[in-house]
């Protein structure tokens, strides 16, 4: 069946909408069912692309194996985890494309921590040892701290 718009391209989106009095039938490509706002592009989450590119096998995928957990590509593929710290880069040729689409990079560089937590963690601190400071009576080394704390923005620094 060919499109009902373009009339060129095959078929693959079959539209139906049921009207009181009657019935409206549209055959469509995936280009005008674009044109039409009848498709929505979204954006894959992480655990979609990576099933999308796990189901993706090969006879091949049983010959690579990882040479310390013995896990092969095949298993990985199907388990969708790997065996041992050393699969990656056993396997490094093979899922490069994998950790490209997931991490819009080509490594992985993990979570960064939040700025506020680690602000909050240098204020606590410099508490610390202003408090120890002045416990030892070293009021030069406490008033450098109270600096300190009051260009994090802490008014009660002193």
């Amino acid at each position: 069946m060919v499109c009902d718009d373009c009339k060129n391209k095959p078929a693959t989106i079959f539209f139906k909408e049921v009207l009181p009095g009657k019935v409206i039938e549209l055959h469509l490509c995936e280009d005008c069912a674009h044109k039409r706002g009848l498709m929505i592009d979204r954006k894959l989450s992480p655990i979609e692309i990576l099933q999308k590119l796990l189901k993706k096998r090969s006879a091949k995928d049983e010959q690579v194996i990882c040479s310390d957990c013995y896990l092969s590509l095949a298993e990985f593929k199907r388990l969708g985890r790997f065996g041992c710290s050393h699969c990656i880069e056993n396997f490094r040729t093979h899922i490069e494309n994998l950790i490209k689409q997931l991490h819009q990079s080509n490594k992985h560089v993990g979570r960064r921590p939040k700025q506020g937590a680690r602000r909050s963690f240098e204020v606590f601190k410099l508490r610390e040892q202003l408090s120890q400071a002045l416990e030892k009576e070293a009021y030069e080394d406490a008033a450098q701290i109270r600096d300190k704390l009051k260009d994090f923005g802490v008014d009660d620094a002193g």
